[in-house]
């Protein structure tokens, strides 16, 4: 006689046939009874699609390292990258679709908001700083370094660059998603601030209290 117990290997088979799908994330527990069973996120339902996928994504794989799975880890990473893709490509259409009102003849830039800075880690000093279309220029082009640093962190990953990557575009889509108008003027400096390596308040900090400071955030952006 077989030694597959019928129901677990259809259980087995409802799972993956749900995540190909897309119906829901396959937990790596549904594959291997000794894999912790991953936690599901809640307070997400309401999140736009691609922001709530990146950080399923993002905790599917924090969740395998913090569990020493590193091989599973390393899979993860794929979704993960495509998931930061996305939140980037519509970072860069933000920004693209406020260039007119920013920077018309007839309509002033918005001016920065301290509470997004603030959210975004960017000290009030630095909100004095000039800004212009080169300014956005240059914010796109940061874009397009980070679409290939996510290629090269695909093909070849380094977990800690990926955590703080991931820790940055979230966020940043975050506040993009729930402020669109101070994220646009915020956007570029935040960008510039990330590839000179300045140190971000939020690289150290676990997943839970990343998740829980991006859920006030949210929350703190869309109800003033």
């Amino acid at each position: 006689m077989s030694s597959i117990v019928p129901g677990p290997q259809k259980k087995i088979g409802e799972e993956i046939d749900a995540a190909r799908s897309g119906a829901k994330p396959l937990d790596p527990s549904a594959l291997n009874a000794s894999a912790p069973r991953q936690e599901q996120l809640t307070g997400l339902e309401d999140w736009p699609e691609s922001l709530r996928a990146a950080i399923e994504a993002e905790h599917a794989r924090v969740a395998a390292l913090d569990s020493n799975r590193r091989r599973t880890a390393d899979k993860a990473v794929s979704e993960l990258v495509r998931c930061l893709d996305t939140l980037l490509d519509e970072i860069a259409d933000r920004l693209q679709s406020d260039k007119p009102r920013l920077f018309g003849k007839s309509t002033p830039a918005t001016e920065p908001s301290e509470e997004v800075a603030e959210l975004l880690g960017i000290p009030s000093d630095e909100l004095d700083q000039p800004s212009g279309r080169g300014e956005h220029r240059t914010a796109a082009r940061t874009i397009k370094q980070l679409r290939g640093q996510l290629k090269d962190l695909e093909a070849t990953p380094d977990h800690s660059r990926l955590t703080r990557l991931a820790t940055f575009i979230i966020r940043l889509a975050v506040v993009v998603d729930a402020a669109p108008e101070s994220a646009a003027a915020l956007a570029p400096l935040a960008l510039s601030r990330y590839t000179q390596g300045v140190p971000d308040f939020q690289w150290e900090s676990t997943f839970p209290e990343k998740l829980t400071s991006w859920q006030q955030t949210r929350t703190t952006l869309t109800t003033n």
